[in-house]
């Protein structure tokens, strides 16, 4: 979910904005003859009122649309639902039983609300035909927020995080609402084929889909 920049501010005024090498999804690692817009969060925090002079900088140079986030949603979003809740079970770790519920409401709510902020800025630079890579588990829930916006936009997600078996997905209470999300995609990536295989028989436990194959070496789910 972050932009693959660093953002500083500079000694003498205004922002040092370089690309970030070191990250998974850099400027060169799309490597298509298109043109790329990318949204996303950036790590330093920023003011209300700094917040158009710094997008228009990033978009005109970068070609980057930021989203802001309030530092008590960044927290409840990333710290909580994400890092703390949602990554150990995607990860295959079960917490130990115990009488209290890792399960926070307010961290969930924190997540829907993310990923709608996401939604709308991807929505501020969104034109028919344009193609949409959702990445990774921060924002599972952006397809579902996109495809209320536009019916017919067309959304693919790569999945950078494992995927568990049915029978530990099941142990996340919005498990449905997450499966629902990924499957407003029209085309999901996954690390490994068990991932792919783990997410095909979590659809059908848990939601009584299906999957067939499809021509092109494609695994297809009807859903929708």
């Amino acid at each position: 979910y972050q932009l693959p920049l660093q953002v500083s501010r500079a000694e003498e005024g205004g922002w040092h904005v370089t690309w970030d090498e070191d990250s998974v999804l850099n400027k060169e690692a799309l490597n298509l003859a298109v043109r790329v817009l990318w949204v996303g969060c950036i790590s330093l925090t920023v003011s209300k009122a700094e917040e158009e002079e710094l997008s228009e900088l990033l978009h005109e140079q970068f070609k980057c649309v930021p989203v802001f986030l309030e530092p008590e949603l960044q927290a409840d979003f990333y710290h909580g639902f994400c890092r703390s809740y949602l990554r150990p079970v995607l990860h295959n770790q079960l917490p130990l039983p115990s009488t209290t519920n890792p399960f926070a409401d307010r961290e969930w709510r924190a997540y829907c609300n993310a990923n709608k902020k996401f939604a709308d800025k991807v929505m501020e630079v969104y034109e028919p035909g344009y193609m949409t890579w959702v990445h990774d588990y921060h924002l599972l829930l952006l397809p579902s927020y996109i495809l209320r916006r536009h019916r017919t936009a067309h959304i693919g997600l790569f999945l950078h995080s494992p995927f568990p078996a049915s029978d530990v997905f099941r142990t996340i209470a919005m498990r449905e609402e997450l499966l629902r999300a990924m499957l407003n995609t029209d085309l999901i990536g996954f690390l490994l084929f068990e991932y792919t295989r783990n997410f095909l028989t979590s659809c059908k436990r848990m939601l009584g889909l299906e999957y067939e194959f499809r021509r092109g070496g494609f695994l297809g789910v009807e859903y929708g």
